[in-house]
C-alpha cells in the first residue's frame, strides 16, 4: 500500500532515465536520503523541470511503497533555489562537493537531521561568502561533515598509542591510514607532515571555533582530504572536490 509523504528536501543528484524521466535523490529533513523517479520531468512542458535543480531546497510529495527502495515523485515546489549560488560558477561548484559528498556517503532512508542542517547552513554562508573564500568554507563544511560518514579524525593523541599531541612543533605527523595524528613512534607510511596551525584549524572546525585559514592550511588541507575520503570510504572520490 502506498504512503503519501510531504516533506522538504534538498536535491543532491539528478540522473537521466530512459527518454523523458530522472532519477533524484534528495536529502530530506524527517526520512533521510530517498532516492525518486521523477515521470516525465524532462519533457520541455513539464511542471517540475525547474524544481529538481541541483542543491535547491524543495518542499516534495511522493509515494512511499515498503516495498521499493525507488519512489515515485508526485510534487516538487522551490523553497529556496539559491540564485546568488547559481550566478557565480565557482560557487556552484562548491555547493555540489557537500551533495555529491551526502550523496556517496549517508545510508538512505535514516534520519540525519545533523547532515541536513549543515547543508542548509553552508548554502546559506555559500550565499554571502566572498569569491576568495569559496574553497576555504567548502574545506570547513566538509571537514564538519565528516563524522556524518563515521569518519572524524583524532585529533588530540597518537591514534595507536594514545598519548596526547602538542600542537607546538612547525609540523605534526598526521597519517591517513590511522585516521587521525601520531607521534613518531608508530609513523607510518602514509604519513603527512601538516603544519600546525592546520591541526588547530581542525579541532577548531569541530569545537565549533571561529577559524581563519591561511594559505598554507588551505594547501595542507587540498594534500589530505582526497587521500583521507578515499582511504576511508571505499575509494571515495569527489569530482567536485577535484574542481574546488
Amino acid at each position: 500500500m502506498a504512503h503519501i509523504i510531504k516533506t522538504h528536501g534538498f536535491v543532491l543528484n539528478t540522473t537521466p532515465f530512459k527518454e523523458s524521466s530522472m532519477f533524484v535523490s534528495l536529502l530530506t529533513k524527517q526520512n533521510g536520503k530517498i532516492r525518486l523517479i521523477a515521470k516525465g520531468v524532462r519533457r520541455p512542458k513539464s511542471r517540475l523541470c525547474g524544481a529538481l535543480e541541483r542543491f535547491s531546497l524543495d518542499e516534495i510529495i511522493y509515494y512511499h511503497r515498503e516495498s521499493r527502495e525507488v519512489y515515485t515523485l508526485s510534487d516538487a515546489v522551490v523553497i529556496q533555489a539559491y540564485d546568488a549560488i547559481r550566478a557565480h560558477p565557482e560557487k556552484v561548484n562548491a555547493a555540489l562537493v557537500l551533495c555529491e559528498f551526502f550523496d556517496k556517503t549517508l545510508p538512505p532512508e535514516e534520519p540525519h537531521t545533523h547532515a541536513f542542517s549543515l547543508l542548509h547552513d553552508f548554502l546559506t554562508d555559500l550565499t554571502t561568502v566572498e569569491e576568495t573564500s569559496v574553497k576555504r568554507t567548502a574545506y570547513a563544511f566538509l571537514i564538519k561533515a565528516l563524522p556524518d560518514a563515521g569518519v572524524r579524525p583524532q585529533l588530540d593523541s597518537c591514534v595507536r598509542c594514545h598519548i596526547p599531541i602538542q600542537y607546538n612543533n612547525e609540523k605534526v605527523d598526521f597519517s591517513i591510514g590511522a585516521g587521525g595524528v601520531v607521534c613518531e613512534r608508530d609513523f607510518d607510511d602514509t604519513v603527512l607532515f601538516m603544519h600546525h596551525d592546520t591541526l588547530h584549524v581542525l579541532d577548531s572546525i569541530y569545537k565549533d571555533r571561529p577559524v581563519l585559514m591561511s594559505d598554507q592550511t588551505v594547501a595542507d588541507l587540498a594534500r589530505l582530504l582526497p587521500d583521507y575520503l578515499y582511504y576511508h570510504l571505499n575509494g571515495l572520490s569527489l569530482n567536485s572536490l577535484k574542481h574546488l
